[in-house]
């Protein structure tokens, strides 16, 4: 007998909610698996891809595969990045749980993924203006973005896709992202962005930098508005 689905924590549960119903999922740097298995054991997706670039969780996540007796839904690697994920089989990317420059640095390894096909599921440990960044420079719209409140951390969910078409964006743009202040840890999120802001600005202070300070000084209160 199968065991029943387990639960998600907060952070893979919004990861979860942007996957599209019926979509192949591509879960990079896996770990055990939990979000892939999450979503075929309770019918959101039909099948997924699962890779990490370590053989160790690679391994336990076989493990939990094969107790949940959907070894033949879920096919799970080690590689790096999705250099093994096969282009034409999948639909929703999850990049969940590694630092904003190195989840830019696996996109820019998949340049398949300039396509209006992808859904782009990223969730950065850090640094997160810097993957927006990334997205609206190489024409990634963010279509929305959820924060996250868990075991005492403030994350943000992105979800984005390629467009064709040149859009604008701003500073505001990146550092805010499309974080609604009116969610609690959306407003923790963007305070704490705003430091971030306030330090550069005193850097550029330092280096009398008057066109930087003032910059970003000003990004900082636009921030909080």
């Amino acid at each position: 007998m199968m065991e029943e689905p387990f639960a998600l924590g907060a952070r893979l549960s919004a990861c979860a909610a942007f996957v599209r119903e019926g979509r192949v999922l591509a879960d990079i740097g896996t770990d055990h698996a939990y979000l892939p298995i999450w979503l075929v054991r309770t019918g959101k997706i039909p099948r997924a891809f699962a890779s990490d670039i370590n053989e160790e969780p690679i391994q336990l996540a076989k493990e939990h595969i094969r107790r949940y007796g959907i070894a033949d839904k879920i096919t799970a690697f080690t590689a790096d990045g999705m250099a093994k994920i096969p282009p034409d089989e999948v639909d929703d990317i999850v990049i969940a749980g590694m630092g904003g420059d190195n989840i830019a640095g696996i996109l820019e390894g998949a340049p398949w993924l300039l396509s209006p096909r992808y859904h782009l599921i990223l969730q950065p440990m850090s640094k997160a203006e810097r993957l927006r960044a990334y997205l609206y420079a190489h024409q990634f719209f963010i279509l929305e973005e959820k924060p996250v409140c868990e075991a005492n951390r403030i994350y943000t969910v992105i979800c984005a896709e390629y467009t064709p078409e040149p859009f604008h964006y701003s500073d505001f743009d990146i550092y805010a992202g499309r974080l609604d202040k009116k969610n609690p840890c959306a407003a923790a999120l963007l305070q704490r962005q705003a430091g971030i802001l306030r330090d550069m600005a005193d850097g550029c202070a330092v280096r009398h930098d008057d066109k930087g300070e003032k910059h970003f000084r000003a990004l900082a209160e636009q921030l909080l508005r």
